[in-house]
């Protein structure tokens, strides 16, 4: 009796076929019908015309992004510091110094020098002017240009904090930052001395954060939707914003492996309000072909010579096929030709 082994397919899938060891043998119906055996009604599967899709199911760290420390350069002493999970906004208190406040202006330029008549144009200068503008203080449109209008702005805003209206801000009375922040830890004590670092910060959107294998990068596009399982079962969705280079991360067996850092947004903020920083889990779908003939990884068979196979289910028994494979995924193959229609049954391994 002939017999024929399982085809050793290339693919996410059938690799995964490889890699269990499983190995299944079928007879060639023809071969049993000569022998005059009486085969067994076999286990099948439906041809289907449908997408095939790549899918895969990555643990990740729902949190907030962005984890920065920031501190401010005023000797004295810390006397008070937020609380953990405060957000602070533009005009917001970071932390006291000798009970004065540390406050938090907008901007992608970190403050490098003390704010004065006198001193030269400059980028921070407009960034400055921004922020007294937006918090009701400037009045004019801003510019790189340090003017009296300026200093009158600044008195205006110190006066609202209890500051001495000087009409210049030393450097470290504010802290520049690109959006709101979200108090994470504090890294210094009420009664500390200021100058180091004083808060670690997130920004303030949850986000969720993982290490996708560079073999699986197209099932992650950046804009392409995710869906999250969260903890308790509930499942919402995400939106890839961004995918980074590959980088090396222990493998936890004492090895290491190269992965994808990749970071989702999601899009109901308040399908995980409940949450603080959880495990969640992933599921990327990439549509590899679109309305293609699809059969079981596990009905394929390989033909002497070279080329695959299928056992087709009839009333008069099993009919051997031969086929051409396309894309694999999922444990799913793509028929590219042969001759099956959709809605046939074929054999598949158990």
């Amino acid at each position: 009796m002939r017999r024929r082994w399982l085809l050793p397919v290339a693919g996410v899938a059938a690799a995964a076929v490889v890699a269990a060891g499983i190995w299944m043998l079928r007879p060639d119906p023809q071969a049993e019908a000569d022998a005059g055996a009486d085969a067994p009604t076999p286990e099948s599967a439906e041809v289907t015309v449908g997408d095939l899709v790549e899918t895969a199911r990555v643990t990740g760290e729902l949190g907030y992004g962005g984890s920065r420390k920031l501190a401010s350069t005023l000797p004295g002493t810390v006397t008070w510091l937020p609380g953990l999970g405060e957000v602070i906004g533009r005009g917001g208190v970071l932390l006291r110094v000798d009970d004065t406040p540390v406050v938090l202006f907008a901007g992608e330029l970190p403050a490098w020098r003390a704010f004065d008549e006198g001193m030269s144009d400059g980028a921070d200068v407009r960034q400055l002017e921004e922020n007294l503008a937006a918090l009701g203080f400037f009045d004019r449109e801003p510019d790189e240009e340090f003017t009296s209008r300026t200093a009158s702005a600044i008195e205006d805003w110190q006066e609202s904090l209890g500051l001495e209206e000087t009409g210049s801000i030393e450097l470290g009375r504010i802290v520049f930052s690109a959006g709101d922040v979200r108090v994470r830890a504090l890294e210094a004590s009420v009664g500390d001395a200021s100058g180091g670092a004083a808060i670690e910060v997130t920004g303030t959107a949850r986000e969720v954060a993982l290490d996708l294998d560079p073999t699986l990068s197209s099932t992650a596009p950046v804009g392409g939707k995710v869906e999250l399982r969260l903890p308790g079962g509930a499942t919402t969705t995400a939106t890839v914003q961004s995918v980074g280079s590959p980088v090396e991360r222990d493998d936890g067996m004492g090895g290491s492996a190269m992965k994808l850092p990749v970071r989702l947004s999601l899009d109901d903020p308040a399908a995980a309000a409940e949450f603080g920083e959880v495990k969640v889990t992933a599921t990327f779908s990439h549509v590899l072909a679109s309305e293609v003939m699809l059969v079981p990884v596990t009905a394929l068979l390989a033909v002497p010579g070279g080329g695959s196979a299928v056992d087709v289910v009839t009333p008069k028994g099993l009919e051997r096929v031969e086929v051409e494979l396309g894309s694999f995924a999922s444990g799913m193959v793509e028929i590219v030709s042969g001759e099956l229609e959709a809605g046939d049954r074929v054999a598949v391994s158990a």
